[in-house]
């Protein structure tokens, strides 16, 4: 087996890892509160999407290349926004933007099997916007104290992560002689 498919099954089980582990704190803490059927649908938002994306990059990784990048920009958008307005009330509904970005990073996880560099390059680009987005965020608040509580909390669980095992897919893609393409078929190509 070539060593850049053991980085890429390397990176996928780290974040498979990461995501079993932070897939049962996120739903421990929703089902200790608020609880009951409130939970269960809260838990739904992120977890059918995960398990749809994740499907969808396992089973059609080149249509599902595109999607993915349209979605990235969206939660980065989303991200971005709700850090510096407060789109989502955080000391109520939690560390919305955090989990959507998570549940992503898994999927993207899925993608990395067949498009490794461009799997990690969104998982990189997301996690930088995620840490941004925290910093803005408390700079704009005056709550955060530099750096430092970038890293704090739910941000810095996902950001840094998402960092290692992107870095891990570009590595592997990288060996394997991949290129960011963005056709939605292995046979289209633009004419000549």
């Amino acid at each position: 087996m070539p060593s850049s498919k053991i980085l890429t099954y390397i990176a996928f089980t780290l974040m498979a890892l990461f995501g079993l582990l932070g897939g049962a704190f996120v739903l421990g803490e929703v089902f200790s509160d608020p609880g009951g059927w409130t939970a269960v649908w809260v838990s739904a938002l992120w977890v059918v999407p995960l398990v749809g994306l994740s499907l969808f990059a396992l089973l059609r990784p080149e249509t599902a290349g595109p999607v993915l990048v349209v979605v990235t920009a969206v939660v980065a958008l989303f991200t971005l926004v709700d850090s510096l307005v407060g789109v989502i009330p955080r000391d109520s509904w939690g560390p919305v933007a955090a989990i959507v970005v998570f549940a992503l990073g898994v999927a993207l996880a899925f993608l990395g099997l067949h498009r490794a560099l461009l799997a990690g390059s969104l998982m990189m680009g997301i996690a930088l916007v995620q840490l941004v987005a925290t910093l803005a965020g408390a700079a704009v608040n005056a709550a955060g104290d530099g750096a430092g509580a970038g890293f704090g909390g739910s941000s810095g669980v996902v950001v840094l992560p998402l960092l290692v095992v992107g870095a891990l897919f570009v590595e592997a893609g990288r060996m394997q002689g991949d290129h960011l393409h963005w056709h939605l078929s292995p046979t289209a190509h633009p004419a000549r």
